[in-house]
């Protein structure tokens, strides 16, 4: 029997979590006779949907007009790619502050060389402002 703690693992969901969903009914999780929730295939397919959506900042009312609309497909299109676009808003502004922080890894490093050498503050000020510069021109 696969347990609530089995299931949270695996899907990286908390008990809470999954709890709350159940609670607000985005997802009906069998029991057996003595209350013990029995995870079957459809329920740990709605968790996984569920969890995926979270993960790319879905909402939770969006998540609930899709479940409840399963087979209204023009709604879940037209939220899955609202989603979608918000999600490739969010990588470009992630790939975009990645490729910042890398350039001051790279003034920092050298930075770190140059006071190595002996440089003291106001030349290391210096360079760095002349390594912006170089940056500004490219």
């Amino acid at each position: 029997m696969t347990t609530i703690k089995q299931v949270s693992n695996d899907l990286d969901l908390s008990a809470h979590a999954i709890r709350f969903y159940e609670k607000e009914g985005m997802v009906s999780i069998p029991r057996n006779e003595h209350g013990v929730r029995i995870f079957d295939e459809q329920s740990i397919d709605r968790l996984k949907a569920i969890a995926h959506y979270r993960r790319v900042g879905m909402s939770l009312q969006d998540i609930k007009s899709i479940l409840a609309e399963f087979h209204n497909h023009v709604l879940s299109t037209q939220l899955l790619e609202k989603t979608k676009r918000d999600l490739e808003e969010q990588i470009a502004n992630l790939q975009e502050t990645h490729a910042y922080l890398v350039e001051k890894i790279k003034i920092h490093r050298k930075l770190a060389e140059l006071e190595n050498q002996g440089l003291d503050e106001q030349e290391r000020t210096e360079a760095y402002y002349d390594i912006r510069r170089q940056e500004n021109k490219q």
